[in-house]
Protein backbone atom coordinates (compact mmCIF):
# COMPACT_ATOMS: atom_id res chain seq x y z
CA UNK A 1 0.00 0.00 0.00
CA UNK A 2 2.82 2.47 0.69
CA UNK A 3 4.64 1.87 -2.07
CA UNK A 4 1.24 2.43 -4.14
CA UNK A 5 0.82 5.97 -2.45
CA UNK A 6 4.30 6.64 -3.32
CA UNK A 7 3.78 6.20 -7.05
CA UNK A 8 1.22 7.98 -6.84
CA UNK A 9 2.80 10.85 -5.17
CA UNK A 10 5.50 11.50 -7.90
CA UNK A 11 2.84 11.32 -10.52
CA UNK A 12 0.90 14.12 -8.40
CA UNK A 13 3.91 16.30 -7.71
CA UNK A 14 4.65 16.07 -11.64
CA UNK A 15 0.47 16.82 -12.38
CA UNK A 16 0.59 20.32 -10.02
CA UNK A 17 3.32 21.54 -12.35
CA UNK A 18 1.68 21.50 -15.83
CA UNK A 19 -1.17 24.11 -15.05
CA UNK A 20 1.96 26.26 -13.40
CA UNK A 21 3.96 26.19 -16.83
CA UNK A 22 0.87 26.50 -18.76
CA UNK A 23 -0.63 29.73 -16.99
CA UNK A 24 2.68 31.56 -16.38
CA UNK A 25 3.21 31.56 -20.04
CA UNK A 26 -0.11 33.67 -19.90
CA UNK A 27 0.72 35.33 -16.55
CA UNK A 28 0.39 38.76 -18.43
CA UNK A 29 -3.52 38.50 -18.19
CA UNK A 30 -5.15 39.90 -15.59
CA UNK A 31 -8.05 36.99 -16.17
CA UNK A 32 -7.94 34.08 -13.69
CA UNK A 33 -7.02 35.52 -10.78
CA UNK A 34 -7.92 33.37 -7.92
CA UNK A 35 -7.82 30.17 -10.15
CA UNK A 36 -3.97 31.65 -10.76
CA UNK A 37 -3.01 31.87 -7.54
CA UNK A 38 -4.95 28.31 -6.30
CA UNK A 39 -2.33 26.86 -9.07
CA UNK A 40 0.73 28.68 -7.36
CA UNK A 41 -0.31 27.79 -4.02
CA UNK A 42 -0.93 23.82 -4.94
CA UNK A 43 2.58 24.07 -6.71
CA UNK A 44 4.58 25.56 -3.74
CA UNK A 45 2.61 23.41 -1.47
CA UNK A 46 4.30 20.30 -3.71
CA UNK A 47 7.64 21.55 -2.81
CA UNK A 48 7.28 21.94 0.73
CA UNK A 49 5.75 18.44 0.50
CA UNK A 50 8.77 17.51 -1.30
CA UNK A 51 11.19 19.03 1.40
CA UNK A 52 9.83 17.42 3.77
CA UNK A 53 10.15 13.88 2.40
CA UNK A 54 13.89 14.60 1.21
CA UNK A 55 15.15 17.13 4.17
CA UNK A 56 17.11 16.03 7.21
CA UNK A 57 16.60 19.69 9.37
CA UNK A 58 14.27 19.06 11.55
CA UNK A 59 13.47 23.56 10.93
CA UNK A 60 12.85 22.57 7.55
CA UNK A 61 10.63 19.43 8.08
CA UNK A 62 8.92 20.89 10.97
CA UNK A 63 7.57 23.83 9.57
CA UNK A 64 7.20 22.36 6.11
CA UNK A 65 4.84 20.40 7.95
CA UNK A 66 3.16 23.12 9.67
CA UNK A 67 2.50 24.99 7.09
CA UNK A 68 0.78 22.45 4.97
CA UNK A 69 -2.31 22.56 7.67
CA UNK A 70 -2.44 26.51 6.60
CA UNK A 71 -1.90 25.39 2.96
CA UNK A 72 -4.75 23.38 3.08
CA UNK A 73 -7.11 26.07 4.48
CA UNK A 74 -5.83 28.89 1.96
CA UNK A 75 -6.62 26.30 -0.77
CA UNK A 76 -10.28 26.04 0.28
CA UNK A 77 -10.33 29.94 0.55
CA UNK A 78 -8.84 29.72 -3.24
CA UNK A 79 -11.53 27.07 -4.32
CA UNK A 80 -14.00 29.75 -3.39
CA UNK A 81 -13.10 32.46 -5.07
CA UNK A 82 -12.23 30.54 -7.86
CA UNK A 83 -15.70 29.13 -8.28
CA UNK A 84 -17.36 32.63 -7.67
CA UNK A 85 -15.47 34.14 -10.44
CA UNK A 86 -16.13 31.06 -12.72
CA UNK A 87 -20.33 31.85 -12.03
CA UNK A 88 -19.71 35.28 -12.40
CA UNK A 89 -20.06 36.92 -9.43
CA UNK A 90 -17.82 38.87 -7.18
CA UNK A 91 -16.65 37.88 -3.68
CA UNK A 92 -18.59 40.07 -1.15
CA UNK A 93 -15.52 42.12 0.82
CA UNK A 94 -16.26 41.55 4.31
CA UNK A 95 -16.12 37.68 3.01
CA UNK A 96 -12.40 38.23 1.49
CA UNK A 97 -11.58 39.98 4.59
CA UNK A 98 -12.62 37.63 7.20
CA UNK A 99 -11.49 34.81 5.48
CA UNK A 100 -8.09 36.30 5.20
CA UNK A 101 -8.06 37.24 8.69
CA UNK A 102 -9.40 33.86 9.37
CA UNK A 103 -6.04 32.57 7.00
CA UNK A 104 -3.82 35.22 9.23
CA UNK A 105 -4.76 33.69 12.39
CA UNK A 106 -4.33 29.93 11.26
CA UNK A 107 -1.13 30.57 9.83
CA UNK A 108 -0.36 31.68 12.98
CA UNK A 109 -1.15 28.95 14.96
CA UNK A 110 0.49 26.78 12.34
CA UNK A 111 4.24 28.57 13.38
CA UNK A 112 3.60 28.39 16.87
CA UNK A 113 2.39 24.65 17.03
CA UNK A 114 6.10 23.98 18.49
CA UNK A 115 4.62 26.15 21.47
CA UNK A 116 1.19 25.01 21.73
CA UNK A 117 0.60 21.61 19.92
CA UNK A 118 -2.85 23.11 18.69
CA UNK A 119 -2.19 20.92 15.62
CA UNK A 120 -0.31 18.70 16.50
CA UNK A 121 0.88 17.71 19.89
CA UNK A 122 4.70 17.23 18.84
CA UNK A 123 7.78 19.68 19.23
CA UNK A 124 10.27 20.25 16.49
CA UNK A 125 12.68 18.94 19.73
CA UNK A 126 10.93 15.48 19.52
CA UNK A 127 10.81 15.59 15.52
CA UNK A 128 13.42 12.97 13.77
CA UNK A 129 11.93 12.52 10.79
CA UNK A 130 8.83 13.34 8.48
CA UNK A 131 7.40 9.93 9.31
CA UNK A 132 7.01 11.44 13.41
CA UNK A 133 4.38 14.09 11.68
CA UNK A 134 2.68 11.63 10.65
CA UNK A 135 2.04 9.57 13.34
CA UNK A 136 1.97 12.07 16.00
CA UNK A 137 -1.36 12.80 17.86
CA UNK A 138 -3.67 15.31 16.86
CA UNK A 139 -4.07 18.49 18.84
CA UNK A 140 -7.30 20.20 19.83
CA UNK A 141 -7.64 22.55 16.87
CA UNK A 142 -6.97 20.16 14.44
CA UNK A 143 -10.08 18.96 13.82
CA UNK A 144 -11.54 22.14 13.95
CA UNK A 145 -9.44 23.33 11.52
CA UNK A 146 -10.46 20.41 8.98
CA UNK A 147 -13.98 21.09 9.57
CA UNK A 148 -13.45 25.22 8.93
CA UNK A 149 -11.51 24.02 5.45
CA UNK A 150 -13.82 21.62 4.39
CA UNK A 151 -17.07 23.59 5.27
CA UNK A 152 -15.05 26.74 2.94
CA UNK A 153 -14.61 24.24 0.12
CA UNK A 154 -18.12 22.40 0.29
CA UNK A 155 -19.48 25.77 0.19
CA UNK A 156 -17.97 26.75 -3.38
CA UNK A 157 -18.98 22.83 -4.52
CA UNK A 158 -22.49 23.62 -3.61
CA UNK A 159 -22.68 27.35 -5.14
CA UNK A 160 -21.02 25.83 -8.31
CA UNK A 161 -23.72 22.91 -8.84
CA UNK A 162 -26.33 25.37 -8.18
CA UNK A 163 -24.92 27.62 -11.02
CA UNK A 164 -24.60 24.06 -13.34
CA UNK A 165 -27.82 23.11 -12.20
CA UNK A 166 -29.27 26.01 -14.44
CA UNK A 167 -27.20 25.48 -16.96
CA UNK A 168 -27.43 21.28 -17.32
CA UNK A 169 -27.82 21.53 -20.79
CA UNK A 170 -24.68 23.01 -22.27
CA UNK A 171 -21.67 20.02 -22.75
CA UNK A 172 -19.16 22.04 -21.06
CA UNK A 173 -20.93 22.68 -17.92
CA UNK A 174 -21.80 18.57 -18.13
CA UNK A 175 -18.02 17.91 -18.10
CA UNK A 176 -17.61 20.41 -15.32
CA UNK A 177 -20.56 18.90 -13.29
CA UNK A 178 -18.32 15.33 -13.73
CA UNK A 179 -15.78 16.59 -12.51
CA UNK A 180 -16.25 18.45 -10.15
CA UNK A 181 -18.05 15.85 -8.26
CA UNK A 182 -15.11 13.01 -9.05
CA UNK A 183 -13.02 15.64 -7.52
CA UNK A 184 -15.44 16.49 -4.12
CA UNK A 185 -15.47 12.16 -3.69
CA UNK A 186 -11.46 12.12 -4.30
CA UNK A 187 -11.19 15.08 -1.27
CA UNK A 188 -13.35 12.69 0.76
CA UNK A 189 -12.14 9.42 0.20
CA UNK A 190 -8.40 10.00 0.63
CA UNK A 191 -9.16 11.88 3.88
CA UNK A 192 -11.27 9.30 5.23
CA UNK A 193 -8.73 6.70 4.14
CA UNK A 194 -6.16 8.67 6.12
CA UNK A 195 -8.39 9.59 9.11
CA UNK A 196 -9.54 5.71 9.66
CA UNK A 197 -8.04 2.77 7.26
CA UNK A 198 -4.43 2.99 6.83
CA UNK A 199 -1.41 4.90 8.73
CA UNK A 200 1.00 6.12 5.82
CA UNK A 201 3.84 8.67 5.73
CA UNK A 202 2.05 10.52 3.09
CA UNK A 203 -0.57 13.72 3.06
CA UNK A 204 -3.62 12.49 1.54
CA UNK A 205 -5.16 15.84 1.42
CA UNK A 206 -2.26 17.40 -0.68
CA UNK A 207 -2.70 14.30 -3.20
CA UNK A 208 -6.61 15.07 -3.09
CA UNK A 209 -6.39 18.75 -3.86
CA UNK A 210 -3.92 18.77 -6.04
CA UNK A 211 -6.42 16.63 -8.17
CA UNK A 212 -9.36 19.02 -7.65
CA UNK A 213 -6.78 22.05 -8.47
CA UNK A 214 -5.90 20.34 -12.02
CA UNK A 215 -9.71 19.49 -12.49
CA UNK A 216 -10.74 23.11 -11.71
CA UNK A 217 -7.68 23.97 -14.47
CA UNK A 218 -8.87 21.77 -16.97
CA UNK A 219 -12.47 22.72 -16.75
CA UNK A 220 -12.37 26.66 -16.14
CA UNK A 221 -8.93 27.35 -18.32
CA UNK A 222 -8.89 24.63 -21.04
CA UNK A 223 -12.12 23.66 -21.79
CA UNK A 224 -14.69 25.96 -20.35
CA UNK A 225 -15.64 28.36 -23.43
CA UNK A 226 -18.30 30.62 -21.78
CA UNK A 227 -15.71 31.43 -18.96
CA UNK A 228 -12.82 31.88 -21.68
CA UNK A 229 -14.99 34.46 -22.87
CA UNK A 230 -16.14 36.23 -20.62
CA UNK A 231 -12.61 36.50 -18.33
CA UNK A 232 -11.10 37.57 -21.37
CA UNK A 233 -12.87 40.40 -22.28
CA UNK A 234 -14.13 39.34 -25.39
CA UNK A 235 -18.26 38.79 -23.95
CA UNK A 236 -17.60 42.68 -23.13
CA UNK A 237 -17.04 43.25 -26.39
CA UNK A 238 -20.06 40.97 -27.66
CA UNK A 239 -22.71 42.47 -25.13
CA UNK A 240 -21.63 45.88 -27.12
CA UNK A 241 -22.16 44.79 -30.41
CA UNK A 242 -25.39 46.36 -32.35
CA UNK A 243 -25.91 43.05 -34.11
CA UNK A 244 -27.95 40.49 -31.92
CA UNK A 245 -25.85 37.32 -31.75
CA UNK A 246 -25.96 33.82 -29.66
CA UNK A 247 -22.80 31.41 -29.17
CA UNK A 248 -23.64 27.67 -29.04
CA UNK A 249 -21.35 24.74 -28.37
CA UNK A 250 -20.81 21.92 -31.09
CA UNK A 251 -24.11 20.42 -30.19
CA UNK A 252 -26.09 23.64 -31.01
CA UNK A 253 -26.63 24.20 -27.12
CA UNK A 254 -27.05 27.90 -26.79
CA UNK A 255 -24.05 29.13 -23.96
CA UNK A 256 -24.34 33.21 -24.22
CA UNK A 257 -26.81 35.00 -25.90
CA UNK A 258 -26.83 38.86 -26.68
CA UNK A 259 -28.55 40.51 -23.79
CA UNK A 260 -30.59 42.60 -26.01
CA UNK A 261 -32.39 39.83 -27.98
CA UNK A 262 -33.13 38.33 -24.19
CA UNK A 263 -34.22 42.09 -23.10
CA UNK A 264 -36.46 42.56 -26.84
CA UNK A 265 -38.24 39.48 -26.63
CA UNK A 266 -38.78 39.21 -22.79
CA UNK A 267 -36.94 35.76 -22.77
CA UNK A 268 -35.66 33.95 -19.24
CA UNK A 269 -32.00 34.05 -19.30
CA UNK A 270 -31.95 30.43 -17.55
CA UNK A 271 -34.72 28.98 -19.82
CA UNK A 272 -32.53 29.76 -22.78
CA UNK A 273 -28.86 28.91 -21.49
CA UNK A 274 -28.22 25.18 -22.48
CA UNK A 275 -31.35 25.25 -24.64
CA UNK A 276 -30.91 23.99 -28.32
CA UNK A 277 -30.98 26.49 -30.68
CA UNK A 278 -33.53 25.21 -32.90
CA UNK A 279 -35.35 25.39 -29.66
CA UNK A 280 -35.11 28.79 -29.55
CA UNK A 281 -35.85 29.28 -32.99
CA UNK A 282 -39.58 27.21 -32.83
CA UNK A 283 -39.97 29.76 -29.45
CA UNK A 284 -39.57 32.97 -31.49
CA UNK A 285 -41.61 32.01 -34.68
CA UNK A 286 -44.63 33.21 -34.02
CA UNK A 287 -42.21 37.01 -33.79
CA UNK A 288 -39.49 36.61 -35.58
CA UNK A 289 -37.97 34.65 -38.87
CA UNK A 290 -34.58 34.11 -39.16
CA UNK A 291 -33.30 32.92 -42.60
CA UNK A 292 -30.10 32.87 -44.65
CA UNK A 293 -31.39 33.85 -48.04
CA UNK A 294 -34.65 35.91 -48.90
CA UNK A 295 -38.27 33.95 -49.37
CA UNK A 296 -40.07 36.38 -51.27
CA UNK A 297 -42.72 33.72 -51.28
CA UNK A 298 -42.92 33.74 -47.40
CA UNK A 299 -47.28 34.64 -46.97
CA UNK A 300 -47.05 34.90 -42.63
CA UNK A 301 -44.52 37.77 -42.57
CA UNK A 302 -46.64 40.89 -41.66
CA UNK A 303 -45.71 41.39 -38.26
CA UNK A 304 -42.23 39.98 -37.79
CA UNK A 305 -38.96 40.87 -37.16
CA UNK A 306 -36.57 39.22 -39.69
CA UNK A 307 -32.84 38.50 -39.18
CA UNK A 308 -30.68 37.33 -41.36
CA UNK A 309 -28.67 34.57 -39.95
CA UNK A 310 -24.91 34.42 -40.50
CA UNK A 311 -23.38 31.03 -38.25
CA UNK A 312 -19.56 30.74 -38.40
CA UNK A 313 -17.97 27.70 -36.10
CA UNK A 314 -14.85 29.22 -33.92
CA UNK A 315 -12.56 27.79 -31.50
CA UNK A 316 -10.75 29.90 -28.70
CA UNK A 317 -6.81 29.60 -28.34
CA UNK A 318 -5.57 26.93 -26.66
CA UNK A 319 -9.13 25.18 -25.64
CA UNK A 320 -10.07 21.62 -26.58
CA UNK A 321 -13.84 22.44 -27.80
CA UNK A 322 -15.24 25.19 -29.94
CA UNK A 323 -18.92 26.17 -30.75
CA UNK A 324 -20.53 28.52 -33.56
CA UNK A 325 -21.23 32.20 -33.36
CA UNK A 326 -24.37 32.68 -34.90
CA UNK A 327 -24.97 36.55 -35.89
CA UNK A 328 -28.49 38.05 -36.99
CA UNK A 329 -28.50 41.23 -38.27
CA UNK A 330 -32.11 43.47 -38.17
CA UNK A 331 -33.17 42.92 -41.95
CA UNK A 332 -37.39 43.87 -40.89
CA UNK A 333 -37.44 47.25 -42.80
CA UNK A 334 -35.06 45.94 -45.61
CA UNK A 335 -37.58 42.62 -45.98
CA UNK A 336 -40.37 44.96 -46.06
CA UNK A 337 -38.75 46.95 -48.99
CA UNK A 338 -38.03 44.11 -50.53
CA UNK A 339 -41.56 42.68 -50.20
CA UNK A 340 -43.01 45.92 -51.86
CA UNK A 341 -40.56 45.71 -54.72
CA UNK A 342 -41.16 42.12 -55.63
CA UNK A 343 -45.12 43.21 -55.45
CA UNK A 344 -44.31 45.61 -57.95
CA UNK A 345 -42.24 43.35 -60.15
CA UNK A 346 -44.51 40.12 -59.60
CA UNK A 347 -48.21 41.42 -58.49
CA UNK A 348 -51.01 42.66 -60.51
CA UNK A 349 -51.95 45.83 -59.02
CA UNK A 350 -55.38 46.20 -60.23
CA UNK A 351 -56.40 42.84 -59.21
CA UNK A 352 -54.10 41.32 -56.63
CA UNK A 353 -52.86 38.53 -58.59
CA UNK A 354 -49.72 37.21 -60.16
CA UNK A 355 -48.17 38.87 -63.18
CA UNK A 356 -46.81 37.79 -66.39
CA UNK A 357 -43.36 38.42 -65.34
CA UNK A 358 -43.83 36.06 -62.76
CA UNK A 359 -45.77 33.61 -64.53
CA UNK A 360 -43.26 33.10 -66.77
CA UNK A 361 -40.22 32.79 -64.14
CA UNK A 362 -42.53 29.67 -62.84
CA UNK A 363 -42.81 28.16 -66.09
CA UNK A 364 -39.19 28.14 -67.06
CA UNK A 365 -39.10 26.35 -63.46
CA UNK A 366 -41.25 23.33 -64.32
CA UNK A 367 -39.05 20.32 -65.05
CA UNK A 368 -42.26 17.73 -66.16
CA UNK A 369 -45.88 17.89 -66.97
CA UNK A 370 -46.88 15.00 -65.03
CA UNK A 371 -50.34 15.85 -63.56
CA UNK A 372 -50.18 19.54 -64.86
CA UNK A 373 -53.39 21.06 -65.44
CA UNK A 374 -53.46 24.35 -67.05
CA UNK A 375 -56.24 27.14 -67.06
CA UNK A 376 -56.43 29.86 -70.35
CA UNK A 377 -59.04 32.24 -68.97
CA UNK A 378 -60.15 35.34 -71.24
CA UNK A 379 -62.81 38.25 -70.03
CA UNK A 380 -65.57 38.83 -72.83
CA UNK A 381 -65.77 42.26 -73.53
CA UNK A 382 -63.68 44.35 -71.87
CA UNK A 383 -63.60 46.66 -74.77
CA UNK A 384 -66.83 47.39 -74.98
CA UNK A 385 -67.26 47.80 -71.40
CA UNK A 386 -64.54 49.98 -71.38
CA UNK A 387 -66.15 52.10 -74.36
CA UNK A 388 -69.77 52.64 -73.82
CA UNK A 389 -69.74 52.34 -69.98
CA UNK A 390 -66.02 53.59 -69.17
CA UNK A 391 -62.65 52.30 -67.60
CA UNK A 392 -64.69 52.18 -63.87
CA UNK A 393 -66.61 49.65 -65.05
CA UNK A 394 -63.66 47.50 -66.64
CA UNK A 395 -61.81 47.69 -64.05
CA UNK A 396 -64.57 46.07 -61.78
CA UNK A 397 -64.84 43.27 -64.43
CA UNK A 398 -61.25 42.45 -63.99
CA UNK A 399 -61.31 42.57 -60.26
CA UNK A 400 -64.35 40.66 -60.17
CA UNK A 401 -62.92 37.79 -62.02
CA UNK A 402 -59.46 37.85 -60.18
CA UNK A 403 -62.17 37.44 -56.80
CA UNK A 404 -63.77 34.50 -58.54
CA UNK A 405 -60.76 32.68 -59.62
CA UNK A 406 -59.46 32.90 -55.83
CA UNK A 407 -62.52 31.57 -54.49
CA UNK A 408 -63.05 28.44 -57.35
CA UNK A 409 -59.37 27.34 -56.83
CA UNK A 410 -58.68 27.98 -53.24
CA UNK A 411 -59.50 23.83 -52.66
CA UNK A 412 -56.13 23.44 -54.91
CA UNK A 413 -53.00 23.42 -53.03
CA UNK A 414 -50.24 24.08 -55.42
CA UNK A 415 -51.19 26.39 -57.89
CA UNK A 416 -50.33 29.58 -59.42
CA UNK A 417 -53.25 32.36 -60.40
CA UNK A 418 -52.05 35.51 -63.02
CA UNK A 419 -53.20 37.82 -65.20
CA UNK A 420 -51.19 37.59 -67.69
CA UNK A 421 -52.29 40.41 -69.98
CA UNK A 422 -55.30 43.04 -70.57
CA UNK A 423 -57.92 40.67 -70.10
CA UNK A 424 -56.63 37.16 -70.11
CA UNK A 425 -55.99 34.71 -67.17
CA UNK A 426 -53.66 31.90 -66.59
CA UNK A 427 -54.26 29.15 -63.51
CA UNK A 428 -51.57 26.53 -63.42
CA UNK A 429 -52.40 23.55 -61.35
CA UNK A 430 -49.65 21.12 -60.04
CA UNK A 431 -51.01 18.06 -59.59
CA UNK A 432 -54.50 17.69 -60.50
CA UNK A 433 -56.79 14.95 -63.08
CA UNK A 434 -58.64 15.64 -65.89
CA UNK A 435 -61.76 15.67 -64.00
CA UNK A 436 -60.72 18.03 -61.49
CA UNK A 437 -60.37 20.08 -64.43
CA UNK A 438 -64.11 19.46 -65.88
CA UNK A 439 -65.19 20.35 -62.27
CA UNK A 440 -63.62 23.36 -62.00
CA UNK A 441 -64.23 24.98 -64.77
CA UNK A 442 -68.00 24.38 -63.79
CA UNK A 443 -67.87 25.79 -60.92
CA UNK A 444 -66.17 28.98 -62.70
CA UNK A 445 -68.64 29.33 -65.15
CA UNK A 446 -71.41 29.16 -62.58
CA UNK A 447 -69.72 31.52 -60.38
CA UNK A 448 -69.63 34.18 -63.09
CA UNK A 449 -73.49 33.40 -63.77
CA UNK A 450 -75.47 36.10 -62.23
CA UNK A 451 -79.81 37.34 -62.69
CA UNK A 452 -78.75 40.98 -62.32
CA UNK A 453 -77.15 41.49 -65.80
CA UNK A 454 -75.02 44.07 -64.46
CA UNK A 455 -73.40 41.25 -62.33
CA UNK A 456 -72.61 39.05 -65.05
CA UNK A 457 -69.05 38.01 -65.35
CA UNK A 458 -68.48 36.75 -69.14
CA UNK A 459 -65.35 34.28 -69.63
CA UNK A 460 -64.02 32.06 -71.64
CA UNK A 461 -62.56 28.76 -70.34
CA UNK A 462 -59.92 26.51 -71.60
CA UNK A 463 -57.89 23.90 -70.13
CA UNK A 464 -55.27 21.47 -70.86
CA UNK A 465 -53.86 18.43 -68.82
CA UNK A 466 -51.01 15.80 -69.22
CA UNK A 467 -51.67 12.53 -66.98
CA UNK A 468 -48.31 10.83 -68.17
CA UNK A 469 -45.88 13.92 -68.38
CA UNK A 470 -45.12 13.16 -72.46
CA UNK A 471 -46.00 16.84 -73.07
CA UNK A 472 -43.51 20.56 -72.27
CA UNK A 473 -45.51 22.92 -70.60
CA UNK A 474 -45.76 25.34 -73.76
CA UNK A 475 -47.93 22.60 -75.45
CA UNK A 476 -50.30 22.23 -72.61
CA UNK A 477 -50.78 26.11 -72.94
CA UNK A 478 -51.47 26.49 -76.80
CA UNK A 479 -54.53 23.22 -75.99
CA UNK A 480 -56.24 25.45 -73.15
CA UNK A 481 -55.51 28.24 -75.27
CA UNK A 482 -57.35 27.15 -78.37
CA UNK A 483 -59.99 25.69 -75.99
CA UNK A 484 -60.34 28.87 -74.36
CA UNK A 485 -60.50 30.65 -78.23
CA UNK A 486 -63.08 27.99 -79.54
CA UNK A 487 -65.84 28.93 -76.29
CA UNK A 488 -64.77 32.70 -76.94
CA UNK A 489 -66.04 32.57 -80.72
CA UNK A 490 -69.23 31.67 -79.21
CA UNK A 491 -69.69 33.79 -76.28
CA UNK A 492 -67.74 36.84 -76.69
CA UNK A 493 -69.89 38.35 -79.38
CA UNK A 494 -73.34 36.98 -78.16
CA UNK A 495 -72.07 38.89 -74.93
CA UNK A 496 -71.10 41.68 -76.57
CA UNK A 497 -74.73 42.18 -78.77
CA UNK A 498 -76.93 41.23 -75.16
CA UNK A 499 -74.76 44.56 -73.49
CA UNK A 500 -75.36 46.64 -76.35
CA UNK A 501 -79.05 46.18 -76.41
CA UNK A 502 -79.11 46.02 -72.34
CA UNK A 503 -77.51 49.63 -72.42
CA UNK A 504 -80.23 51.08 -74.88
CA UNK A 505 -82.79 49.51 -72.55
CA UNK A 506 -81.12 51.62 -70.11
CA UNK A 507 -80.92 54.45 -71.81
CA UNK A 508 -77.19 55.46 -69.74
CA UNK A 509 -73.94 54.66 -68.50
CA UNK A 510 -73.80 52.11 -65.76
CA UNK A 511 -71.00 53.92 -63.49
Amino acid sequence: MQLIFEIIFVLVAFLSLIPVINMFRNRKDKKYTYLKVLIYTTFFWTLLVSFERVSTNTFILYYAGMIGFTLRLLFSILMLGTIYQYVDMNLPKFVKYSLLGVFLVDLGIALTNNYTGWFLKITRSELVTFNDLYSADYGILFIYHLLVSYIIAITSVILLFLFLKKRKGIRQYKAVTRMMALGVLLVLGFNLIQLFLVEININLTYISLVVVAYILYDVIYRQDMVFNLRASGRSEILANMRELYILTDMDHKIIEISPLLIEKYQLSLENVLGKSFKGLKDELSDRVTLYTEYNMEEESYEGKDHYHLREKAFKLKGMKDSGFMILLYDETQVYQLLRELNQLSNFDSMTGLNNRNYIEKKIEQIEHTHNLGIFSIDLNGLKVNNDYLGHERGDYLLKSVANILKSTFKVVKEKDIARIGGDEFMVILYDTTQAELVILQDKLLKACMNDDFEKVISISVGYAHDLEGNQTIYQLIKKADEMMYDMKKSTSKAYRDQLIEYIKKQDNFIR
